[in-house]
């Protein structure tokens, strides 16, 4: 057990009328883990079909697309839908019945719905309409495991992290995510490049749904020995004196009609949605410009994303300086962004050309992906003493109906066929429109106070012989 040991002076509810000494506990990393195994499970089943848009489609319906909503997009789509709506009761489940009870309803939700989504991948089912009816399902029930994972992250940070981890206990859970998202677009790209014609009697896709479902059995085996909700002594200053006397409802109230606050909301939906929709729309523009890439591009950002989080978090820990790393996020993704719609003018006619995409598609993971973690700390931040999942959850709700509706959005641009004899450009310019607004944002109107640093500052140092904390009504996190 490692222990971090501070005096805690005051808090926005009341001072606190004894110094008192934080502990952390290595079982705070099994807590995190489950988080963590959770969201790469998770992320891997929504991408997973994006990259195989056609062997889906025929799969699981039987008929080309021919322009209705292909299966793959349907797919994808239920996955923000759902968010969006559950996200709100993973909220108050989470601030309320607390990490253990929100970690087994997310994991169990997961794992159920990679089951049904392996049960759809059987080839002995000969209807089509049944195949794709328990693929949406399972799809639905495993993106129900959305409201509590993604909200997750933040609170674990704060319960169970001192206050000089939190940014990277933050990131970690956060890069679980694109994590997922690389091995859901390598695996099928590889797997599936030696079937180019799959009949539906095919079992590549029954291996595919099972390997998944394995990866959904480890978090929920992990949740199963999470042993309490919380600490048994408070992690940091903000962690013990952090009380819910405003109510649930208050507190989104508190947090939307707060104008920092909905800033970061738009900043915080941009780069969640520009990124991951460009990503998916990307893959028809390439074909057209004779790239043959699978999803190697998605891939790349989601791997450079994931080590670039891992330095902004280590430097948010040491330096505070969350507001400063989101600016040169949105600056860096616009530009990078901008960059790759110009490169797109021209046609695959060089072995160097394939070797720019993937740097430029690196670029916008590097920039946009940091901003998920970082500007979900920012947000607890900004709302202390509101509490960590509704703050970082209306977040996440906000990016995820963004991400239900950028794609739209695009789509819809490019049949418009305006500007251009390929229509795609005038959609990727819409994106890069979006960035810009981000970069506005965050350089002109972006301007946070930290209050819970602003407690934290206030405390000062204790003996080390000084008696741990235990918690008690007074100090309990949970909601009452």
């Amino acid at each position: 057990m490692g222990s971090a040991t501070t005096k805690g002076t005051g808090s926005p509810g009341g001072a606190l009328d004894k110094t008192v000494v934080y502990e952390v506990y290595c079982s705070r990393w099994l807590v995190l883990s489950v988080c963590c195994f959770l969201a790469l499970s998770n992320a891997m089943q929504w991408i997973s079909f994006s990259s195989l848009p056609d062997e889906v489609q025929m799969y699981y319906r039987g008929t080309p697309a021919n322009g209705s909503i292909d299966v793959a997009l349907i797919t994808n789509q239920i996955f923000q839908f759902v968010a969006f709506l559950t996200g709100f009761g993973g909220m108050y489940i989470t601030d309320n019945m607390g990490i253990k009870i929100a970690g087994l309803l997310g994991t169990t939700l997961n794992f159920v719905g990679a089951t049904l989504r392996m049960i759809a991948s059987v080839p002995n089912i000969e209807s089509h309409l049944t195949r794709e009816i328990l693929l949406h399902t399972g799809s639905f029930i495993a993106a129900s495991a959305q409201a509590f994972f993604l909200v997750l992250p933040s609170k674990i940070a704060e319960c169970w992290f001192p206050a000089e981890q939190r940014a990277i206990a933050n990131v970690l859970s956060f890069i679980a995510n694109p994590a997922g998202v690389a091995l859901g677009t390598i695996v099928p790209s590889i797997l599936f490049k030696e079937y180019t014609n799959l009949h539906s009697r095919h079992w590549i896709f029954f291996f595919f749904t099972l390997g998944m479902e394995c990866l959904a059995l480890l978090p929920f085996i992990l949740a199963l020995f999470v042993r309490s909700k919380l600490p048994p002594t408070p992690a940091s200053a903000s962690s013990a004196a952090h009380h819910n006397d405003i109510g649930f409802i208050k507190s989104i109230l508190q947090c939307v009609l707060n104008v920092q606050f909905f800033i970061q909301m738009t900043l915080f939906a941009f780069a969640f949605s520009l990124l991951w929709s460009l990503m998916i729309f990307l893959d028809g523009p390439l074909k057209d410009q004779g790239y043959d890439l699978a999803g190697y591009p998605t891939a790349v950002c989601a791997i450079i994303g994931t080590l670039t989080s891992l330095l902004a978090g280590h430097i948010a820990d040491k330096t505070r300086k969350f507001k400063e790393i989101i600016r040169v996020c949105t600056v860096g993704f616009s530009l990078s962004m901008i960059s790759l719609r110009f490169f797109l003018n021209y046609a695959n006619d060089s072995k160097l050309h394939p070797v720019v995409i993937y740097i430029l598609c690196g670029c916008l993971g590097a920039f946009s992906i940091p901003q998920f973690p970082i500007g979900v700390e920012l947000g607890v931040e900004t709302t202390f003493p509101v509490l960590e999942a509704t703050s970082s959850g209306i977040l996440v709700i906000f990016g995820s109906l963004f991400m239900f509706i950028i794609p739209f959005v695009q789509t819809y641009a490019d049949s418009l066929r305006l500007f251009y004899t390929k229509s795609w450009k005038f959609a990727i310019d819409v994106t890069c429109f979006f960035s810009v607004i981000s970069v506005i944002l965050s350089l002109f109107f972006l301007r946070p106070r930290y209050r819970r640093l602003e407690l934290e500052n206030a405390t000062s140092p204790v003996p080390e012989e000084q008696e741990p904390m235990k918690r008690d009504k007074s100090s309990d996190i949970e909601m009452h």
